[in-house]
């Protein structure tokens, strides 16, 4: 009688684990399915995005970032210095809005560069307005005047989309068309700045008057709410360089972190005479978790990029 029971006991269990066995297996399926996306539906809803009218409707082109769109609005009107030294807005202090075709219409996010003053004038409208306020923070230390970086998200009609962000930088200073910069103190870098050294180490990264800009993409995928990002959708470490003279350059940036990273990271930089700025989040539902850390130097182009390679091989990042 015994032996029968525990027969009957060893039928049941292993039953019970089959079942537990094969639903485990459709609920992974399941996942897959929902998660799946081909990449002829990714590439209609690019096709699809409505790009010439959102040309029209900022009066500037946005950029094709493959796979998303980006546009840009440096913050001009501001004459920033760090430690007696101007900085450019083309280092430090542009506003930008990302739009990621969707299924039926946009996600965007991006990233408000405001003053005091102008926090608490925007952060109430976009709240108002269904926009998702991620992150505010600094990126820098002791810049005249003082910066505060609003990260945002939203989801839906590209152009409604638009109309509301208009709107929030509208309560700003920032110009929304393009400005020449006629600060004379700025004008005083030097022009033309030979990277040569710097590529070297780096890569070729991208020229802009007098900064040029490097992007390290994560080698592993990041997704948001089961929707895989682009590489560079602002989940990429960012590094630039403004020329000062012919020996010396400002940079800062960002590193973007696996928790495991960041105080490797940190002490690499630190050794290297980089310092530390900010360490924080920009997103809310990212996966896995992203910590951005945000940096200052000022030195010899070549040495900082030693310096800053040396950190980057701290990372699991595609480097140039």
């Amino acid at each position: 009688m015994k032996r029968i029971l525990v027969v009957s006991f060893l039928v049941l269990l292993f039953n019970s684990c089959d079942d537990h066995s094969v639903e485990k297996r459709s609920e992974q399926k399941i996942s897959k399915e929902e998660n799946f996306e081909s990449p002829t539906s990714s590439s209609k809803r690019i096709s699809d995005f409505p790009v010439d009218s959102l040309n029209s409707f900022w009066k500037k082109e946005l950029n094709d970032k493959d796979g998303f769109y980006k546009i840009t609005f440096p913050r001009t009107d501001i004459k920033l210095k760090l430690d007696d030294i101007p900085v450019v807005p083309a280092l430090a202090y542009t506003s930008w809005i990302a739009y990621l075709p969707v299924e039926n219409g946009s996600r965007i996010m991006g990233d408000m560069v405001l003053l005091d003053s102008e926090i608490s004038k925007v952060l109430p409208y976009l709240k108002k307005n269904g926009i998702n306020i991620t992150a505010v923070h600094n990126h820098l230390l002791r810049e005249k005047p003082r910066l505060i970086y609003m990260h945002f998200a939203g989801t839906g009609n590209a152009i409604e989309l638009s109309k509301k962000m208009k709107s929030a930088f509208e309560l700003t200073a920032t110009p929304l068309t393009k400005k020449e910069d006629k600060d004379e103190e700025v004008k005083k870098v030097s022009k033309n700045f030979n990277w040569s050294s710097v590529k070297s180490i780096l890569g070729e990264g991208t020229e802009n008057k007098d900064v040029i800009k490097f992007t390290f993409p994560r080698k592993e995928t990041i997704k948001m709410e089961h929707l895989t990002l682009p590489k560079t959708y602002g989940i990429a470490t960012s590094i630039g360089f403004q020329g000062l003279d012919e020996q010396t350059a400002a940079i800062t940036g960002d590193f973007v972190m696996k928790e495991n990273e960041v105080n490797d990271v940190i002490a690499t930089l630190s050794k290297n005479n980089i310092e530390i700025t900010a360490l924080h989040n920009h997103m809310l539902h990212e996966e896995p978790r992203l910590f951005y850390m945000h940096f200052w130097a000022v030195g010899e182009p070549e040495q900082l990029a030693k310096g800053l390679r040396e950190a980057l091989e701290k990372m699991k990042v595609v480097l140039n």
